[in-house]
């Protein structure tokens, strides 16, 4: 494995019915806000419980109060206090943009903020990844990728500065990866954070050193 694959780790939604999966609503789900920063001054996005309903169907109620990061798909949205230390890194095609988020008790929460990457790190690696060769019929430069091994040579070429929190390219899914220095900013209650090579593992993949 490479030194990368223990370096960078996936922050991801813990599949957990406690905690809440966003789903926009009707007017922001009308703008492209997973790949654009919006006009300043536009009003914030709004998300809610997508799970909800199912959720209480089965006797769960989702945990209050909220997490400090929620999950809409693979994108995040974070508390203040995260979006302000990130902003600090000032990390290239990130847009911190605002947003609110109403629970299930219809509390509305205005100090959450979503990270939108306007542009992808297609950094994956052909030859050592595990992937379908043929692209997904939606995306001809997307693969449905089951284990990520990153390439080593695409990564050293970026300053560290520049791919302390991405998102994947090329792939049908999209994770988000932060590197060990800054991946302590995730680690809470309502987020899984694996490394590249502890992942590959729990798909029993096992790269060798």
């Amino acid at each position: 494995m490479g030194r990368f694959d223990k370096e960078y780790f996936f922050v991801k939604h813990p599949g957990d019915e406690y905690y809440p999966e966003l789903t926009p609503d009707e007017d922001t789900g009308a703008k492209p806000y997973r790949r654009e920063a919006l006009p300043f001054g536009q009003k914030p996005l709004i998300f809610r419980n997508g799970a909800l309903e199912f959720a209480l169907e089965r006797g769960v109620l989702p945990v209050d109060p909220p997490p400090d990061v929620l999950f809409d798909g693979d994108d995040l949205v974070v508390r203040e206090r995260i979006a302000k230390k990130l902003d600090e890194f000032e990390i290239p095609n990130l847009a911190i943009q605002p947003a609110i988020y109403i629970d299930h008790k219809k509390k509305w929460h205005e100090d959450y903020w979503f990270l939108t990457f306007t542009k992808e790190f297609d950094c994956w690696d052909r030859e050592k990844s595990k992937y379908n060769p043929k692209p997904s019929a939606n995306n001809p430069i997307r693969h449905n990728v089951y284990v990520f091994v990153l390439n080593e040579d695409l990564i050293q070429k970026k300053p560290l500065h520049e791919r302390l929190l991405f998102k994947m390219g090329g792939a049908t899914l999209s994770p988000v990866l932060a590197h060990k220095s800054i991946v302590g900013l995730f680690r809470m209650p309502g987020v899984e954070i694996t490394s590249v090579v502890e992942r590959a593992e729990m798909n029993g993949v096992f790269l060798e050193d």
